[in-house]
């Protein structure tokens, strides 16, 4: 079962040899003082390739599930909409090693929005690569042992949204999502509610930061 909890950037460091496997959601934020996004990318660092490559797929698909529910137009050339901004689904494969993940990253960085990354212990080196000035907002880890602050039940559907989301992963995919395509679901309709408010103006870091972590709270209450 996952925990999601807030930590800092020190205790995330900290806490990542001692995690089975871990998902990391980062919050990254360009430096701009006013900053609006008509769009923004969501990059999920994951074995997309090699024999758990299954992992990376199904968290992805169920994120472009969420993408495709609510606010699409005509000719829009994005993946969907997030809290009804223009959102883009960036695959960044794990497999490829430290030095291929960390040219992706910094290329990513130079924009605002949502990293979103599956690793094991052994690969706590690609975190390494994000720029100082990129906060570590939430930990997702598996290993129910771990004690932290700030602690949240992970993100979970309630058995309506669970047959809604089937349903609509069956028509996109042709079969039934599995546990990480719920999750990534899930993770991806708390990026919308934390985006919808902000009507894309990104430069208040701490109040989108406060409302991922409302929307979490909300999870945990359901």
């Amino acid at each position: 079962m996952l925990e999601t909890v807030l930590l800092s950037e020190g205790s995330l460091m900290l806490r990542l040899s001692r995690l089975c496997r871990l998902f990391v959601l980062v919050l990254l934020m360009g430096t701009p003082v006013s900053l609006w996004a008509h769009s923004f990318d969501i990059a999920v660092i994951a074995p997309f390739s090699g024999p758990e490559a299954t992992v990376g797929a199904s968290l992805w698909q169920g994120m472009r599930v969420a993408t495709r529910e609510a606010d699409g137009h005509p000719q829009e050339t994005s993946d969907g909409h997030l809290g009804g901004v223009d959102s883009n689904l960036r695959r960044i494969d794990s497999q490829a090693g430290t030095a291929q993940v960390a040219q992706q990253l910094r290329a990513l960085a130079e924009s605002q929005g949502f990293l979103i990354a599956v690793l094991g212990p052994n690969q706590a080196s690609m975190l390494e690569a994000l720029p100082e000035e990129i906060p570590a907002v939430v930990l997702l880890a598996a290993n129910a042992a771990v004690q932290v602050p700030n602690h949240f039940t992970p993100p979970t559907l309630p058995a309506a949204s669970r047959l809604a989301f089937s349903d609509a992963y069956r028509q996109f995919y042709g079969s039934a999502p599995d546990t990480v395509a719920q999750r990534g679901y899930a993770i991806a309709r708390l990026i919308d509610i934390a985006v919808r408010p902000t009507d894309g103006h990104f430069s208040n870091k701490a109040l989108l930061q406060q409302q991922f972590a409302d929307a979490l709270l909300l999870q945990r209450q359901q």
